[in-house]
């Protein structure tokens, strides 16, 4: 081989290898993926599910997006704007009348179950030695309910609702973190919370003597009468610092994803989250509670998504 020969024999080889990497290179998968804005218990979820699983998803590139939370990620959703949300299953059923939030927008028929995030109580906190001992003590009270957008305001406004006392309240739309700042400088009396543990309520039980507000054995009743998905479950003492044991309406929230996004990414995002579930777990406590809960989700009416679907299929000990 002459030298002219071998030099470009050289180049070439140099050039294969130059460009071989990229000639390979796994595209990665976009997974755009709703929570909450700071301070909600759907944002940490989300951040730290986006950590755990890239580790065993290279090819997946998940973004969490901030949002309102459950109602703006169901509207999202709907809209083609992300590709999964944290989502009260309230909303799920809702989307596909369509009414109460989603009235008059489409119908949500893409939506798509992974598995049951966990169940979320609303309930309000005060300070200590505030005057309000009760629910009904809310009357004519600056509350804050939530970030506009949010499940929290959709859950808190229903509660207020079934009890008579949305009409009777000063509401304050606001972020989680702003309202226990506020409360915790006396700017508003109380604040609603969705789901728990909330690190707006940790970190004020931190410094301040906080009261979670109870429900009378008659007021959970007319919750639950008043709008069916919710049901009593108690939020334990260990919850936060100095608040025991208490009965409250809860609701179960769904991770959901669109129905586009691809069968197989969604079946490895599954594996991935059960297989690091503990470590999920240490990063938000809420994601202890996942599992399957199939049969309760399709009866929001809308079926589980193909992928998740496939890994429940060939897992016998996921249950129903």
């Amino acid at each position: 081989m002459g030298r002219r020969t071998l030099a470009y024999a050289l180049a070439a080889a140099g050039l294969a290898a130059f460009t071989a990497p990229s000639a390979f290179a796994q595209d990665k998968t976009e997974v755009a993926w709703g929570g909450s804005n700071p301070g909600g218990v759907m944002y940490y979820m989300v951040g730290v599910a986006g950590t755990e699983l890239a580790k065993d998803l290279p090819d997946v590139n998940i973004t969490q997006v901030t949002t309102g939370g459950s109602t703006e990620n169901a509207k999202r959703l709907i809209k083609g704007e992300l590709d999964m949300g944290i989502v009260y299953g309230s909303h799920v059923y809702m989307a596909q009348k369509p009414e109460g939030p989603f009235a008059d927008g489409e119908k949500g028929d893409m939506l798509r179950g992974v598995a049951m995030a966990y169940e979320g109580p609303t309930y309000f906190v005060t300070l200590a030695g505030s005057g309000i001992e009760s629910i009904g003590d809310l009357a004519g009270k600056k509350v804050a309910l939530g970030p506009p957008g949010s499940g929290t305001v959709f859950n808190c406004s229903n509660i207020l609702t079934a009890l008579g006392l949305l009409d009777q309240i000063q509401p304050q739309m606001m972020t989680f973190a702003d309202a226990g700042r506020a409360l915790g400088n006396g700017q508003i009396d109380a604040f609603c919370q969705s789901s728990s543990p909330a690190a707006a309520v940790t970190e004020l039980a931190e410094t301040q003597d906080i009261l979670v507000v109870p429900y009378s054995e008659e007021e959970l009743a007319s919750v639950s009468d008043t709008y069916p998905f919710y049901h009593t479950g108690t939020m334990p003492e260990t919850t936060y610092n100095g608040v025991p044991a208490t009965d409250m309406p809860y609701t179960t929230v769904y991770w959901v994803a669109h129905e586009r996004v691809p069968k197989d990414v969604v079946q490895r995002m599954v594996e991935a989250a059960y297989k690091r579930q503990d470590a999920l777990a240490s990063g938000h406590k809420a994601w202890a509670q996942m599992k399957p809960d199939v049969e309760n989700f399709e009866k929001l009416g809308v079926p589980m998504h193909a992928g998740a679907q496939a890994y429940y299929d060939t897992h016998q000990d996921a249950s129903k």
